[in-house]
This record gives structure tokens, sequence and C-alpha cells, in this order.
């Protein structure tokens, strides 16, 4: 059964921002070493752009249900199981007169009015794109948005629908991956079966 509730800590286990990690960035045996305790998570509190995606969460809300009609909750941790959960940006709400049902997983981001391009666009769904996965197979939705300020002067709504195909490749990795943190033997980076999840998504918007 997924467990709710509003906190966003980050306990031991595998969550959304690791799934962009393990299949984007090649950085397998950093996120290892994390997890077993051999390293302390960066502090990103004084990282500017994180702190203004931090900050303009509760206005992309806003923002988003004024242009959908839809509601959006606020933070959500939900666990798939013992070690994978995701902390959710908020859910996705539809009905009327106080019965609201979950309807989608809601992502918000904040990015460089540069970036507000379709070539761009596709690269952003992209990379967020196992992180969207991740969340939808924590909910166990079918639809996720992803609501992106682009500087200060553009927002915009991107649907990415749930991938079976490669949510079953990433709970393969995944449970790779935790043996390997539970048994405290490193992973071999170059290893076939964690990069064959990097070909495989359909992307739609």
């Amino acid at each position: 059964m997924n467990k709710k509730n509003n906190m966003k800590k980050r306990p031991n286990g595998i969550g959304g921002t690791d799934a962009n990690k393990l299949v984007h960035d090649d950085s397998w045996l950093e996120l290892y070493d994390l997890k077993v305790g051999n390293t302390q998570p960066e502090d990103l509190s004084d990282i500017l752009p994180v702190r203004i995606g931090t900050i303009t969460e509760d206005l992309n809300r806003e923002w988003f249900t004024r242009e959908m009609g839809l509601q959006v909750t606020q933070e959500q941790q939900i666990w798939y199981n013992k070690y994978i959960y995701g902390n959710l940006d908020g859910l996705v709400q539809a009905g009327m007169e106080g019965e609201y049902i979950d309807v989608a997983v809601f992502e918000a981001k904040h990015s460089g009015q540069f970036m507000d391009t379709p070539k761009q666009h596709t690269n952003l769904i992209d990379r967020y794109y196992p992180q969207l996965q991740h969340y939808m197979l924590c909910s166990k939705l079918k639809e996720s948005y992803l609501s992106i300020f682009f500087g200060n002067r553009t927002h915009k709504i991107f649907t990415v629908k749930k991938d079976s195909k490669f949510q079953s490749q990433l709970l393969k990795a995944y449970e790779v991956f935790w043996k390997a943190v539970t048994d405290k033997k490193p992973i071999d980076t170059n290893w076939k079966e964690f990069h064959d999840i990097r070909d495989e998504p359909e992307v739609s918007k």
C-alpha cells in the first residue's frame, strides 16, 4: 500500500532525482557512495537556481491551477516499496464539491528563458523523463504534468504519459543497484544492464 505524508525529507532509498542520475549522469558509483554512507549529500541551500525553483513551487501550483482548472496538493512522499519512494511536488486532483481524486503527478521546475524553444522543450522532457516515470510508478498514476517557468516571463505545461516498458526497466535496475547497496559491493558503471534503460523512452508531450 502506498504511504503518503507531507514530509519532503530524503530517506534512505531510491528517489525520483536518483532515477535521473541513474539514467543520465553516469554517476552510479557516486550515488552508491552516497547510499552506503561513504559521502554526505551535497548542500544545495546556497545554489541560486535550486533556491529559485524551491521558492517558486507554490506559485507554480497556483499558476497550473489557474491555467488547467485542476487542484494540486502540497508536497507528498509516496512509497512504492521499502526502498523505492517519491518526494512529489504534488498530485493533480479532479472533482467537485469536495470530492477529489488523484489523477496525475505534478512536477514543478524553473528554467532559464533561453530554454523556451521547441528543441530545449524536448531536452527538458527527456532530462526529467526518468523522474516522472519514477513518480508515476510510486503513485500508480498514468499521467504526469511537468510545469515549467521559463525565466520570469513564460509558463508552460507538458504532459508525460506512463511508459510501462521504461518503468519495468527502471525496476530491474533499481533491484540490482539496491542489492549492491545492501551488500556494500560497488557497481561497475559500464555494466550493460544499467545502460540499457537509456535507449528506450518514448517521450510524449
